[in-house]
């Protein structure tokens, strides 16, 4: 059989060229690798005739999508289905998904999903995964747009996650890109993580992640993943992403975490970051989260960084926000802040 292939007188199901290929990619000295040459090869197969025959074949003069189906169907291999719907625009792809569920094709169905997040351009997908959720009201299978991108971001590139991320953020679709920082983040090196982060934040979209995310705890919540994670960031030249972290570390989960990383951050001298970090609580973080790491230090022994904070914090804000912060003070604290609030504010 393989010797009539290589003669050309038999023409290969899509299985037996996959094989075949890898084999002799395999042996090969200068291979681009056995999966670049399985496609390239699959590629020119699916766009080819057989060569030996003179007239095109009925076969051959059907519907693409349905000599796909009838290869994949031949092979128990998805790859012509996924090779068609490569090229095709994102609706017909949807045509291609609801002629999978009519003859319900569940496999083959989330095979393609899982071939195109392998081969899909980044600027393809946002216009797919927007059309995936009318495939999915009745619980056929899981064609959730959501299911899709996350597929992209475990498989792809940090780059080409970098730019569909971009794109997401672009086109307002800020829970698809929420999507791919929490995968890139739950899943993928620390590096890549800083990378995407500072990708979103020299793509003009300042801190969105921290911004408007908090809900969907796209951040670390480890002390010490947030000190690699400063240190990525200064590496990637980017240090004006070190207070934006910080400020953002620790809302929505335990005030604990904040005051472990301050401690940590002295523990490393890094005083500057340090700094930074108070700053952001006099400035940014919500009044109670402040009211709670200040509690935290005062506990700890270190009045003078608790009043430091009070006092600065009073100072900074408005009235009505330092009014709002002094009641989740303790009583012992709040006589600091009181006093302070005389002092810098005067009476309203």
């Amino acid at each position: 059989m393989v010797s009539q292939i290589l003669s050309g007188r038999r023409w290969p199901t899509v299985k037996q060229l996959d094989s075949l290929v890898r084999v002799l990619a395999s042996q090969a000295i200068n291979s681009p690798g056995e999966d670049a040459e399985s496609s390239r090869f699959i590629t020119l197969w699916t766009a080819a005739e057989e060569p030996f025959l003179e007239a095109a074949s009925e076969t051959y003069l059907r519907d693409p999508i349905d000599r796909a189906f009838e290869e994949a169907s031949a092979s128990g291999d998805v790859t012509p289905i996924v090779v068609l719907a490569e090229k095709r625009p994102p609706e017909t792809i949807v045509d291609i998904l609801n002629k999978l569920k009519e003859r319900s094709w569940v496999n083959f169905a989330k095979g393609l999903l899982e071939g195109l997040a392998e081969r899909l351009e980044p600027s393809r997908v946002p216009a797919l995964a927007s059309l995936l959720p009318s495939l999915s009201g009745d619980g056929w299978f899981p064609a959730d747009g959501g299911i899709f991108v996350g597929a992209f971001a475990r498989v792809r590139s940090i780059f080409d996650v970098c730019h569909l991320a971009d794109l997401m953020m672009r086109a307002g679709a800020t829970g698809y890109a929420a999507i791919l920082v929490r995968i890139v983040r739950d899943e993928r090196p620390l590096a890549e993580i800083a990378e995407l982060f500072v990708s979103l934040h020299k793509g003009g979209h300042g801190w969105k992640v921290g911004n408007t995310w908090n809900s969907d705890d796209v951040w670390p919540d480890s002390p010490n993943t947030v000190l690699l994670l400063i240190q990525e960031f200064l590496s990637l030249g980017c240090p004006e992403g070190v207070p934006i972290l910080v400020a953002r570390f620790g809302s929505g989960h335990s005030s604990k975490h904040r005051w472990d990383l301050y401690q940590l951050l002295g523990e490393k001298a890094m005083w500057d970051v340090r700094e930074g970090m108070i700053q952001s609580l006099v400035e940014v973080v919500t009044e109670r989260e402040v009211a709670e790491f200040v509690s935290i230090a005062a506990s700890a022994g270190d009045e003078e960084l608790s009043s430091r904070v009070i006092r600065g914090l009073v100072s900074f804000r408005s009235w009505g926000r330092a009014s709002h912060f002094i009641q989740f003070l303790p009583p012992e604290l709040e006589a600091i802040a009181s006093e302070s609030r005389k002092r810098g504010k005067g009476s309203p």
